[in-house]
């Protein structure tokens, strides 16, 4: 997959607020690039807005750009955060691609963390998930709802009958996942894991390259190459490489490609 070096996954909930997550980023940030931050903005329509940050490269040697420049974008999600919510950063940041900022013109755009790191997480998460369907909390919660459903039609179901009617229902999760096992395999994978991991990793693979070609990128740690600008899957910049010579300038391009 083109998620290769593997990003490291933010933790929701991990700064209690946007600004905490820009200083920290931009703290990190600060010896490659000139930092400007809450730069005014007007859409076409003409409509004031504000970024949270305009970076420069302290050396712009090497990069496709002649005046290299981007905006970067913080969103903090928290463990509740709906996809909506996060479909609609993506929307903003489109928004922003189209905007004149003061001093720079039109920039391209990157969302820190990337939009795409709850379904890469999901995808690094199946396995324990689907432990979790077997565990012994997993028949715990199956007599809590059989004890329930006897109440609220004004029963009260001995202990054996719960036992038996929880156990019954773990048999059937059991026979479920050893289904998706016997498919997964008939579909040349490992195993279900393999299988669900590698089409949430295709999605992202999708939805990286539609969001590049709409002037989006993403800025993320990731391993061994510490923070990196990415765009369409591919890095225009690494903290542990520098730049890279990819056909892509950060400014946002207008028309046919």
């Amino acid at each position: 997959m083109r998620y290769e070096p593997r990003p490291l996954m933010p933790t929701p909930g991990a700064f209690p607020d946007e600004k905490s997550l820009s200083a920290f980023v931009l703290g990190k940030l600060d010896r490659w690039f000139h930092i400007e931050e809450q730069i005014p903005g007007r859409y076409w329509t003409g409509e004031e807005t504000r970024i949270d940050a305009v970076l420069r490269p302290r050396d712009p040697k090497g990069w496709h750009d002649d005046a290299p420049a981007f905006g970067v974008e913080f969103k903090n999600p928290a463990p509740n955060t709906s996809t909506g919510d996060r479909y609609g950063w993506v929307t903003q940041a489109v928004g922003y691609a189209h905007c004149d900022w003061q001093g720079y013109g039109r920039l391209g755009i990157f969302l820190c963390p990337s939009p795409l790191s709850w379904l890469l997480s999901r995808a690094d998460e199946v396995t324990s998930a689907r432990q979790k369907r077997i565990g012994p909390e997993a028949l715990e919660r199956e007599r809590v709802r059989v004890r329930e459903y006897g109440r609220r039609f004004g029963k009260e179901y001995s202990d054996a009958y719960v036992d038996s009617e929880a156990l019954l229902a773990h048999r059937r999760t059991l026979g479920e996942l050893t289904y998706e096992e016997f498919t997964a395999r008939a579909d040349g994978f490992v195993n279900a894991d393999e299988r669900q991991r590698e089409h949430d990793l295709r999605m992202a693979d999708e939805l990286t390259h539609l969001i590049g070609q709409l002037g989006i990128g993403e800025l993320m740690p990731y391993e061994k190459i510490g923070w990196a600008l990415m765009r369409s899957g591919m890095r225009l910049w690494s903290e542990q490489d520098g730049v890279t010579r990819v056909p892509f300038q950060l400014r946002p391009r207008i028309g046919s490609r």
